[in-house]
């Protein structure tokens, strides 16, 4: 995949011909891998190069810093993605102040001179100065730049509009399950591990600590979720605590993870951690013992979900072909 970062790198790039996908895809959930395959079948079918078009940052992180969303990938996740999806040429450029003020004419020029033949966007998506592009100005006007529209009606599940801010909500509520069916995946935090209080290997209950304060992704409710969490190339079973440790005093905001049947060394090193469901919420409990206990039943708890997880998704037996 070709990974362009500027405008000035796009306005110099000698691009094949290409179909492109337009949005924000902050979360690049199921509408909008919804948006970028519609476009790919169309790219695929008319010998194109499939061309996303998007932004390494939030439009609100420049316009109005104070009311930027909580983030649901960071970059380097949004960029895997995109491989994943088979994107040939990601346009992944800073949101810019220089960008918002130019028309929605001067945008989709700059496109069709990057060799730009078809447009897929969401019904919700709107590019250019006041946001006058979107959907109905590209119906009605793609003859007089050459483009064909390749346009996506909102996706719903369960009754809820797949949006990034519906996804925050559901996060926000602890509502895992809604929020991976709406990504398509589970929610991840990626991050490095830094020493924490060793408080839990103490209580016999060892964890990897991740500060969330300063990251601006979404925080799930406090509680304990159960979960995994990856490590290179391995990938762990674990119990996972978002909050401030109410047990003890004056704690920040933190998210800690407990790997199960895993030993080693962590400190330094990156891990993503994957949150599937919640099955409590913090509580404050009166002794050390009181909460070790709780961690056991939690941890019991956690072991017996996880493993009916990852039998409901388990392939079946192969049956032999009959000779």
């Amino acid at each position: 995949m070709k990974l362009i970062t500027s405008l000035e790198q796009l306005n110099n790039a000698q691009l094949l011909p290409s179909a492109a996908a337009l949005g924000t895809f902050d979360g690049v959930h199921r509408g909008h891998q919804e948006v970028i395959l519609n476009t790919k079948e169309y790219a695929r079918e008319h010998h194109l190069q499939l061309m996303v078009f998007t932004f390494s940052t939030h439009p609100l992180a420049s316009l109005k810093p104070e009311l930027e969303p909580a983030r649901l990938l960071d970059n380097e996740t949004k960029i895997h993605l995109m491989v994943e999806l088979g994107v040939d040429v990601l346009v992944n450029i800073p949101f810019t102040r220089e960008l918002a003020a130019r028309s929605a004419d001067e945008f989709l020029t700059m496109l069709v001179k990057a060799g730009v033949k078809a447009v897929g966007i969401g019904d919700n998506f709107s590019f250019g100065a006041g946001g006058r592009g979107n959907v109905h100005l590209l119906k009605a006007e793609h003859t007089k730049y050459g483009l064909t529209i390749l346009s996506r009606p909102l996706l719903k599940v369960d009754g809820f509009v797949v949006s990034s801010t519906n996804i925050r909500k559901a996060i926000k509520e602890g509502r895992m399950a809604l929020a991976q069916e709406m990504l398509g995946r589970p929610y991840e935090i990626r991050g490095t591990v830094v020493t924490g209080d060793q408080r839990g290997r103490s209580l016999g209950f060892p964890t990897a600590n991740l500060k969330l304060l300063g990251t601006h992704m979404a925080i799930p409710a406090f509680g304990v979720y159960a979960g995994f969490v990856k490590v290179g190339n391995g990938c762990y079973d674990a119990m996972i605590n978002v909050g401030d440790n109410p047990t003890f005093a004056n704690q920040e905001t933190r998210l800690e993870v407990h790997l199960l049947d895993f030993e080693g060394d962590l400190y330094g090193k990156e891990i993503r951690v994957a949150l599937l469901m919640r099955i409590r919420g913090e509580k404050k409990f009166s002794s050390l013992e009181k909460l070790r206990e709780q961690l056991r039943e939690d941890e019991k708890m956690i072991k017996g979900l996880l493993a009916h997880e990852k039998a409901r998704i388990a392939p079946g037996p192969v049956k032999k072909e009959q000779k």
